[in-house]
């Protein structure tokens, strides 16, 4: 009797103990997962933000396999972590399925980070799956607030798109890579982000609706045409072992905030390939803005001799600048890029000659000339373009005129190899790279068999264009994956093309309004060429600002012609105040709310006991901003001492005074804390 009692008392007491929920609690957060049925909730300070989540795959014969469906035992491991972040302790729950594949859930937790990081590993004998999920919850959370909004971040900056703040609701749009629902009262967000690009593609879902958020999924293996720019499936990752990328999961008082953080804890994570830069924060001349295809030898240095002769301070903190031409420098290459460079070589003396830094423009994934056909021999190999296109299964991935090549192929890359390496031969500093997205596709198949994913191609196109550059250049990136890219680029432009009207300014600065934390992945981000021909002073001062307020300043107008708003703004281009703001390269905050895809109006930085406040009007009619002084860190009841820096007029600075303007155009302040 007392042996069937001791049998039954240690049966009940591994049941209880297989029963009870394991649990984390650290820096406030805490990670609860139920053994019994797979599923772990998340919380911070006592309040969940994530309930009843679970993980799973998508195995390539199309059967799913989810933790919250295994019935096995679950086995809790626990280890200590130390890597770029810090000092931690890893903790996985592993569970086995009956056809031998395992399912490791990996929650990490770091002593200096605000948050958690998820990761999603599948062991097994050739496993193959297009899609990993390793946060899957559609339990209802009503703690954050009652105005909630969810913001969109695109994959890249192609085809004029834009970052989205919208009110959350059921079919809200999904978010590339990192997602934010936050409450637009209290400012307090959840952030799910994806910290690696080198395999897959994320995409984040967050549907509810303004009380609650109701669904939440992070899907490594997300592709869509209106986003990611294909148009079939994502790659199918193979092998006895395939992890999902990690994932930063944080519940911030700021949801600005919480994005910051994510940034920097990517940067760690994910290092740099390229070195980073060295030099003071880059600032020139592009000849896209207005010369474009009507680009030679007179007018670039033409423009040389204006930076020299007419904005001589125009110049970062090392005394430089660069002049940067754009596609259709092969107007000064007889036989074009196969062809003679002398003329080239002949800007590039010009420009140091002048004290200049000579740059050039070059999109390293993309045939131009498909319309010719693919027998046309590519340059630096004997294969034909046909041969490079990137097969998917429509076909061929055909955007913005371009067709996309291969990153993988070899003849892609000695094409690379005979181009770049002329450009580097020339003695050109800096290099603009375009339509990189081109090299992201999802394929069929790449020529590189060990590749399987478009991003895995991408990583190997870039590396390569790193190598050539041989560290030789400042590597700017135009049309780019927005997270990808930071590995290979020094600089990157925020959104599409803008030139010089208000529309375009607000274009642009919408993508500095919920992209200007890429500040923190790149040494500089950019607003593109600031033109001013043909429009009024006060349009000009907008666009001039949403370069300073990004950190860089690109000029895009033909240099080499006088005209009329030259002196007044070359006044302000050479202004040490205004060049003192861009010198350490980071971007402005934005503060105060707006809706949809519209640009926040005013945006604050912090030097010193110095606060500068950009502040814009993007109506034609007059209109008064209110400053919220909260959001920038002023004291509401305080009376500050204010410069207006473009006009130099001093005022005073309160809360209760909104900024006027009679027109569209911009203010910049620079307050005495």
């Amino acid at each position: 009797m007392k042996t069937v009692i001791f049998a039954l008392s240690f049966m009940l007491s591994t049941f209880m103990l297989y029963a009870q929920p394991f649990q984390v609690k650290k820096n406030g957060l805490t990670l609860t997962y139920n053994k019994q049925d797979g599923t772990y909730s998340l919380s911070k300070d006592q309040v969940a933000y994530i309930q009843q989540a679970s993980a799973y795959l998508a195995l390539a014969n199309g059967q799913k396999i989810s933790t919250d469906k295994l019935k096995g035992t679950r086995s809790v491991t626990e280890k200590p972590i130390q890597d770029n972040l810090g000092k931690g302790i890893q903790y996985t729950i592993s569970v086995k399925t009956q056809q031998g594949i395992t399912l490791l859930q990996h929650f990490y937790f770091y002593d200096t980070i605000d948050g958690v990081i998820l990761e999603l590993e599948v062991r097994g004998k050739n496993i193959a799956s297009n899609e990993l999920v390793p946060i899957w919850s559609n339990a209802s959370i009503a703690s954050m607030g009652k105005s909630l909004y969810q913001l969109a971040v695109p994959f890249d900056n192609d085809t004029f798109i834009s970052y989205e703040n919208n009110v959350l609701a059921m079919n809200s749009k999904r978010s590339a890579e990192v997602g934010v629902v936050y409450d637009k009262d209290s400012g307090k967000g959840l952030l799910i982000g994806s910290l690696d690009q080198s395999v897959w593609k994320s995409g984040i879902a967050i549907k509810g609706d303004q009380g609650q958020y109701t669904h939440l999924a992070a899907q490594a293996g997300f592709t869509d045409v209106t986003i990611t720019r294909d148009s079939m499936a994502h790659g199918t990752v193979k092998g006895d072992v395939i992890r999902s990328p990690k994932y930063l999961v944080s519940y911030d008082k700021d949801w600005r905030t919480g994005l910051e953080n994510y940034a920097k804890i990517h940067r760690k994570l994910s290092p740099a390939y390229v070195k980073s830069w060295q030099g003071a924060t880059p600032v020139g001349w592009n000849s896209w803005g207005v010369i474009q295809e009507k680009l030679n030898f007179q007018n670039a240095t033409g423009t040389a001799d204006y930076f020299a002769k007419d904005i001589p301070y125009f110049r970062n903190a090392d005394g430089e600048a660069f002049i940067d031409l754009d596609s259709f420098w092969d107007n000064m290459t007889p036989g074009g890029m196969s062809g003679d460079y002398t003329q080239l070589k002949q800007f590039v003396r010009y420009c140091d000659s002048l004290g200049l830094k000579p740059g050039v423009y070059w999109a390293p994934f993309t045939d131009w000339g498909h319309g010719s056909g693919p027998d046309r021999k590519a340059e630096g190999s004997q294969f034909t373009f046909g041969q490079l296109w990137t097969k998917t299964q429509k076909g061929y991935h055909n955007l913005d005129g371009g067709r996309a090549l291969d990153p993988t192929h070899p003849g892609t890359l000695a094409r690379m190899d005979v181009i770049l390496g002329k450009l580097v031969d020339c003695g050109f500093r800096m290099i603009k790279v375009d339509f990189l997205s081109h090299a992201a596709i999802e394929s069929t198949g790449f020529y590189d068999k060990k590749i399987q994913t478009g991003m895995q191609a991408y990583a190997v196109g870039m590396k390569h264009l790193v190598d050539v550059l041989q560290g030789k250049m400042l590597i700017y990136a135009a049309i780019s994956p927005s997270l990808a890219t930071a590995q290979f680029a020094h600089m990157r432009r925020i959104a599409c093309d803008a030139w010089k009207t208000i529309d375009q300014t607000q274009y642009t600065l919408n993508s500095v309004s919920y992209g200007w934390w890429q500040t923190y992945l790149y040494d500089f981000i950019d607003a593109d060429h600031l033109v001013f021909h043909d429009e009024s002073p006060e349009v000009n001062k907008a666009r001039l600002l949403s370069g300073v307020v990004t950190g860089t300043i690109i000029l895009g107008d033909d240099l080499s012609k006088k005209e009329n708003w030259q002196p007044k703004m070359n006044q302000y281009l050479q202004d040490p105040e205004i060049l003192k703001i861009v010198a350490d390269g980071k971007s402005f905050r934005p503060a105060g709310f707006v809706e949809g895809k519209a640009a926040n109006t005013y945006y604050y930085k912090k030097i010193g006991t110095t606060l500068y406040v950009a502040v814009f009007n993007y109506n034609t009619a007059p209109a008064a901003i209110n400053i919220d002084f909260k959001q920038i860190g002023l004291e509401p009841n305080t009376t500050y001492k204010a410069v207006e820096l473009f006009e130099k007029t001093a005022q005073e600075f309160t809360a209760k005074n909104p900024i006027a303007f009679e027109q569209a155009g911009a203010k910049l302040l620079k307050i005495a804390l």
